[in-house]
């Protein structure tokens, strides 16, 4: 090749490289416009004064200074709370704590959609962009102190990058490292859905043939090691080995078997945030079950519209890790949380954005002014629905952890405050709130033994906070009293144990 031809082959590659720059800018700022709306989401519903829910006392109380240590069991990992630590470290400030996770579910968007603007088009991805961070359990899970979200990251940074890799003629590194990282972080926040993504991910290997390449194999499985490591050395450390672990998270999950729970996670569309009994009635029609119901017509549709663009190979790697990520949510447990299908939303997002961009594309003339204003008024509809979720929600949570806030400062006035420890149904949050410790906070917390409890008392003024009126045999001595909560009526029975060295 000629010195010339060096020169005009570096200024082509230049000039091809200028419209993904832009387009990667472009995204950047999706993220930015994510953090705003999420933030004006927040402040309009109060979401970013919500105080910490169950779950997420156990992962900030692992990195916050000033609470005792939740007990972690086996399911739990501790990646979300690495995440949180730089806030929790800092302050003790809830508002201070959401706005942290906000900036980093925005950041967290923008990059993992990134590796996708080459595969799927601007146009896709900022749809796809769009439609998932309009959801409302997205909004919601923006502020909170949860793995889901992030393992949506994970799963569509790591298809993304898959597909890059294999696609990659010059076999650089690049998206090599990228896809091993991708799938590593999945991993370190939730395991058992890295595992998902990488089983989904390695026998997609196996499937397609130009797909067969070691090194796309090797990555995956580098990156799922790399993610679990800190889970299995944990497991040796606290919990007696890597098969004990394993089978005492699918204990705390009740037990690792086939269920239909379709019908559950149709319930929790609109909430509750978990559905444990499933005792919920069905969700208004008018807002969460339409678009439900109709995503895998949806999908359908964009697939064979990707497919007529020439992006069939997309479009299916993205349904296929997401029904790896979901079916075990839907046939797996015995029960239902919105934030578990996130990372099949994430990834069913593209291919939506497929079917709603590929409809204006197919439309001739004056009618494609009529798909583009018909596309615009569903996602306004479907996103002016979420955002009326998103406020119920936000409210019901509101009063009930305000509840649990007002009998914490009730529990003070009886002499528990730090040091201190709460025992009883819901003594892990409202141990948080108190800065006690908790015992039997969690199903599996095999240390909440009658011993444990009394030597507890015997160090620190201890509280039984139960919802029935008898208490166990080592508390029927103990004076006792009933506290109705202001906002949701719940009936508590406070059980004070003698103070210490009485």
């Amino acid at each position: 090749m000629s010195a010339a031809d060096q020169v005009t082959g570096t200024l082509s590659s230049r000039a091809a490289a200028r419209p993904l720059r832009r387009d990667t800018v472009r995204l950047a700022l999706v993220g930015v416009a994510l953090a705003l709306v999420c933030g004006a989401v927040q402040l309009a519903t109060g979401a970013w004064r919500l105080p910490l829910g169950w779950d997420e006392t156990v992962y900030v109380s692992q990195v916050d200074p000033r609470v005792p240590d939740a007990f972690f069991s086996e399911p739990r990992a501790r990646g979300i709370s690495w995440l949180a630590a730089p806030a929790a470290q800092l302050t003790g400030s809830v508002p201070v704590l959401r706005a942290w996770m906000l900036l980093l579910a925005a950041a967290g968007l923008a990059i993992a959609f990134q590796p996708w603007l080459t595969l799927v088009g601007r146009r896709v991805v900022m749809t796809a962009a769009v439609l998932f961070a309009g959801l409302w359990v997205v909004q919601f899970y923006a502020g909170e102190v949860m793995p889901n979200l992030y393992v949506a990251y994970g799963a569509v940074a790591g298809a993304g990058w898959f597909l890059r890799g294999a696609a990659d003629p010059d076999r650089r590194r690049g998206p090599l490292v990228a896809l091993a990282l991708s799938v590593a972080f999945t991993a370190l926040v939730r395991p058992y859905d890295g595992g998902y993504l990488a089983v989904a991910l390695l026998l997609a290997v196996l499937a397609v043939r130009e797909w067969r390449l070691p090194r796309l194999a090797v990555a995956v499985l580098a990156g799922l090691a790399a993610g679990v490591l800190p889970w299995v050395i944990e497991a040796y450390a606290r919990f007696g080995g890597l098969l004990e672990r394993i089978k005492g998270a699918g204990d705390a999950q009740g037990g690792l078997s086939l269920h239909n729970a379709l019908g559950m996670n149709l319930k929790t569309l609109d909430g509750p945030l978990l559905c444990r009994p499933c005792t919920s009635g069905l969700p208004n029609p008018s807002t969460s079950a339409v678009w439900w119901l109709a995503l895998p017509l949806l999908t359908a549709l964009g697939v064979f519209l990707a497919s007529r663009a020439g992006r069939a190979r997309p479009a299916l790697l993205a349904v296929w890790c997401a029904a790896a990520l979901g079916v075990p949510y839907l046939f797996g447990i015995g029960y239902a949380a919105p934030r578990f299908l996130i990372p099949s939303y994430a990834l069913l997002s593209f291919v939506v954005a497929e079917c709603a961009v590929g409809a204006v594309r197919s439309a001739k003339g004056r009618w494609r002014i009529v798909a583009a204003v018909a596309v615009t008024v569903c996602v306004a509809l479907q996103l002016s629905s979420q955002y009326t979720i998103m406020a119920k929600r936000t409210a019901r949570q509101q009063d009930l952890r305000a509840d649990d806030k007002w009998l914490v400062a009730r529990l003070a006035d009886d002499g528990i405050r730090p040091p201190c420890t709460i025992v009883g149904d819901e003594s892990q949050p409202q141990a948080f709130y108190g800065g006690c410790s908790s015992q039997a906070s969690d199903r599996r917390n095999t240390t909440a033994t009658v011993p444990g409890v009394l030597a507890a008392a015997r160090r620190t003024p201890l509280a039984l906070v139960q919802y029935g009126p008898q208490p166990p045999a080592y508390a029927r001595t103990w004076p006792g009293h009933k506290v109705v909560t202001p906002r949701t009526a719940t009936v508590w029975y406070v059980f004070l144990a003698p103070r210490p060295g009485a």
